[in-house]
C-alpha cells in the first residue's frame, strides 16, 4: 500500500499501517539486540566509575528515571544532557532497555536521563497519564539538572515511536505551569513517531488507548505548532509503513510551513526498530542526527 491520505483506508489497512510487527518481521530480534547492547551500556558506564542515580520524579512507583551523570575522565562543567522517552506503543518498555546510547555519549561529556512511566494499559488506557508523568519527570530534570552538573538551558529531548510522540508533547505543553520562564526543551529529536492521533485512534489501537476528544486534541502535536519554538529533526526509516512516513513528512511540512527551524532525516534502508537500533553506535543515522543538533 503506497502513502495516501489516511481517510481513504478501511480500518483493516489503518490496523496493519499502525502494527509494526507487519512492516518489521525481525522486531523482535532487534529489540533483543537493543536490550542486550542496553545492558552492556549500563556495565560499561559502571565498570568506568560512573554511578547510575535511581531517582523519584512523582508520587507513584513507575515513575522514576535513571540517571547517568558525566564520566568523571570526561566530566564537562554545565553538561549537555539528553532526555530520551522510550518506545512501546505505549504499553511496554523500560529505561534499563533504552540505554544503548548511554556509553557514547558519557564518553562525549553529556549527560543521560532515560524515565521509566506507566503502561497505558495500567491507567484505563489514559494516554493523557502518560504525557503527564512524562512532564514531571522533565520538569523533575530539568530542577536537579545544575546539581547533578548538568546545564539546564541545553537539555536536549530525544524520543523514539510512543515516545517520539510524548516527546513532542513535551514541546506544547504550557511549561509556566510548572514555573518556568521558557520551555527547558533546548531542542526536540523524533524518531518514528505519531504527531495527530486522528488516524490513530480508528486504529486498533484504540482497544487499549481511551482516544477521547480531549486526548485528541491535547495530544496531537500537530494541532498545536506555535509551540515548537526550538530547533526540531525529525527522523524516520525508508522502510517504515506508509502511515509512519506519511505522518513524518506532514508534521514535517506542517513545521516548516509554521518556520520552525526543521530538518528532516531518513533512514535509508531501515525499519521502524533498526531506527532504534542505531542509537547504539555513534556514528549512525539517530546519534549523527542528536550530535548535530547538539554542536549548533
Amino acid at each position: 500500500m503506497s502513502e495516501s491520505d489516511w481517510r481513504d483506508l478501511t480500518p483493516q489497512q489503518l490496523d496493519w499501517a499502525y502494527d509494526q510487527t507487519q512492516h518489521a518481521p525481525n522486531m523482535a530480534e532487534v529489540l533483543t539486540r537493543c536490550t542486550e547492547r542496553s545492558a552492556e551500556a549500563r556495565a560499561q558506564v559502571k565498570a568506568q566509575g560512573t554511578q547510575i542515580h535511581r531517582m523519584a520524579y512523582g508520587p507513584t512507583a513507575v515513575e522514576a528515571l535513571d540517571w547517568y551523570p558525566s564520566q568523571t575522565q570526561n566530566a564537562t562543567p554545565n553538561a549537555p544532557l539528553v532526555f530520551f522517552i522510550h518506545g512501546g506503543a505505549w504499553r511496554r518498555g523500560q529505561a534499563q532497555d533504552h540505554a544503548m546510547g548511554v556509553a557514547w555519549l558519557l564518553k562525549r561529556g553529556a549527560q543521560v536521563v532515560v524515565p521509566d512511566f506507566a503502561a497505558v494499559t495500567e491507567v484505563s488506557g489514559r494516554l493523557l497519564t502518560l504525557s503527564e508523568q512524562v512532564q514531571r519527570a522533565l520538569s523533575f530534570t530539568a530542577k536537579q539538572a545544575a546539581a547533578m552538573g548538568a546545564n539546564p538551558d541545553r537539555i536536549y529531548v530525544v524520543g523514539h515511536s510512543s515516545g517520539a510522540h510524548l516527546a513532542a508533547c513535551l514541546a506544547t505543553h504550557n511549561w509556566a505551569q510548572e514555573g518556568f520562564s521558557k520551555t527547558p526543551i533546548r531542542a526536540l529529536l523524533c524518531c518514528s513517531g505519531m504527531y495527530e492521533l486522528k488516524p490513530v485512534s480508528q486504529s486498533a489501537r484504540s482497544q487499549y488507548v481511551a482516544f477521547t476528544p480531549q486526548t485528541l486534541q491535547a495530544l496531537s502535536p500537530q494541532r498545536h505548532l506555535g509551540a515548537f519554538t526550538m530547533p526540531v529533526v525529525l527522523l524516520c526509516g525508508d522502510q517504515e509503513s506508509p502511515e509512519f512516513k506519511r505522518q513524518a513528512r506532514e508534521f514535517a511540512q506542517a513545521l516548516t510551513d509554521q518556520c520552525t527551524d526543521l530538518s528532516l532525516h531518513w533512514g535509508v534502508g531501515l525499519n521502524h526498530f533498526e531506527m532504534l537500533e542505531t542509537f547504539a553506535q555513534p556514528d549512525s543515522v539517530m546519534s549523527q542526527a542528536l550530535q548535530n543538533l547538539m554542536q549548533r
